[in-house]
């Protein structure tokens, strides 16, 4: 048989069978020419970039990756041919074409740790990272005045990410000032305090590192502050010379020197004249009502004495007594403290000892508030409990338990539509969409609290107020 060009075959009998002569024309169909492939760009490129692989011929193409379109788009490495399918025979594939993708590398550079300080040195940024990639930054030199962001943008052809650096130039603490608790002028034996403007960070040129330092040596005293990261100039000198002193007086005081906001304490010198407080009065006694330490020394006119022992005046701040009234709460501002709630007869509520209460009727509430050794109590405040508008002349609206623990059910004569749950801060928390006279909502995802159920039925809505237990 000829496997190259149609032919036609004849079958002749053997003599003495009886039989014709039979003949028979086999097609042989031509097979496809091998197609070629052409890119559309390079097929060696960066991760992203893509390149289109193109048969010669327009139809019939049936590609490595399964595709049957003249041309494919490929992103991925990988060797892709084609072949050509006339519907009757198939063509040989075409030589492979070879698709490299390489990944994208990010640049590997480190930067010095050590914080860079408000006008001081800032490194240099390198044009090449350590892992050889070359280009430029934008901006090309770090601003040493203040914080920003540098791009390095990777020279072409590397397959290089891009990269974006966060420099931060941390600010100069603020120069501290010194001021002295009394005169610098001493007399032997005494000394004076002098406090840093900064309540951390301080390094005294004595080497002390508290906000404030005695000092009792007659010497020049300065401060800076160092914030962790960068150190503040040094605080103007601060000269103390130590002197002869006079008798050092004692303090006696009125009574307590514990108490609460709006009381005082009379504390009096031993020394009938001549006396300086810490706080700058000069009489033989103050009254003091802000907590500190007092001490006071004696001015004899040459001298000033060794300061008296201080004596520590503790003053308790009195709790707040607002209330305010939402949704029907009562919130004490006062937070922290011990509670106690009345009704405006003076009657106390059982158990309404917590910050916020809830009445169960309507009426004006007061809340007794203790903070440490001081109590105050509120004004009167009235209060409206929720209840049920749009229902009113329908008893067969209903909602059990409430308290819940789990779930609550709700029934009405007419089909409820939608149930929402708010938080006390009014946020919405659960919503069940319903088409029925009874719904059940399961509440045990929620913690325990007050919560606000507004129900929506065909004709009417209401909000009322439960309490998850």
């Amino acid at each position: 048989m000829n496997n190259t060009a149609a032919t036609t075959y004849t079958f002749t009998p053997s003599a003495g069978q009886c039989a014709t002569t039979a003949t028979m024309t086999i097609t042989v169909n031509p097979v496809p020419e091998t197609p070629t492939i052409t890119s559309s760009g390079a097929t060696t490129f960066c991760r992203g970039g893509n390149v289109v692989l193109t048969s010669s011929a327009a139809t019939g193409n049936i590609w490595s990756n399964g595709a049957t379109t003249q041309s494919i788009t490929v992103s991925n490495s990988g060797e892709y041919s084609v072949l050509i399918s006339n519907g009757n025979c198939t063509s040989l594939s075409s030589a492979p074409t070879t698709v490299t993708v390489n990944n994208l590398i990010a640049p590997n550079f480190s930067f010095p740790t050590t914080p860079l300080c408000s006008g001081g040195t800032v490194p240099d940024l390198p044009t090449t990272s350590p892992n050889g990639i070359s280009g430029i930054w934008t901006p090309a030199i770090i601003n040493n005045l203040t914080s920003g962001s540098y791009s390095f943008i990777p020279d072409p052809e590397q397959c290089s990410l891009l990269l974006v650096l966060s420099i931060t130039i941390n600010p100069l603490p603020e120069t501290p000032t010194v001021t002295a608790s009394g005169t610098t002028n001493l007399c032997t034996g005494g000394n004076v305090v002098l406090t840093s403007s900064a309540a951390t960070g301080n390094v005294w040129s004595n080497g002390a590192t508290t906000p404030s330092i005695t000092v009792s040596a007659s010497g020049t005293y300065s401060v800076s502050v160092d914030n962790g990261n960068c150190t503040s100039a040094p605080s103007t000198a601060t000269t103390v010379t130590v002197n002869p002193l006079a008798a050092t007086p004692t303090i006696t005081t009125s009574g307590a020197t514990t108490f609460c906001e709006g009381g005082n304490v009379v504390l009096t010198s031993s020394a009938a004249t001549g006396n300086v407080w810490s706080n700058g009065a000069t009489t033989p006694s103050i009254t003091v009502s802000a907590s500190g330490i007092y001490s006071v020394s004696v001015d004899n006119g040459n001298c000033i004495s060794a300061p008296s022992e201080g004596a520590t005046v503790d003053v308790n701040a009195a709790p707040l007594a607002g209330v305010a009234e939402a949704l029907g709460i009562l919130t004490a501002a006062q937070t922290g403290a011990a509670y106690q709630w009345y009704d405006c007869s003076g009657t106390p509520i059982f158990g309404a000892t917590g910050q916020t209460f809830v009445p169960v009727v309507d009426g004006s509430y007061k809340v007794e508030i203790s903070l440490g050794t001081c109590t105050v109590t509120s004004a009167c405040i009235d209060a409206t409990v929720l209840g049920i508008k749009g229902f009113d002349a329908v008893p067969e609206f209903k909602y059990y338990p409430n308290p819940v623990v789990d779930v609550l059910n709700i029934s009405y004569a007419n089909p409820i539509l939608k149930t929402t749950v708010f938080d006390i801060a009014e946020r919405t928390v659960m919503t069940k969409i319903a088409h029925s006279e009874t719904t059940q909502l399961n509440l045990s995802g929620l913690p325990a609290g007050v919560y606000f159920v507004e129900v929506h039925a065909a004709n009417a809505s209401t909000v009322f107020r439960i309490i998850r237990k």
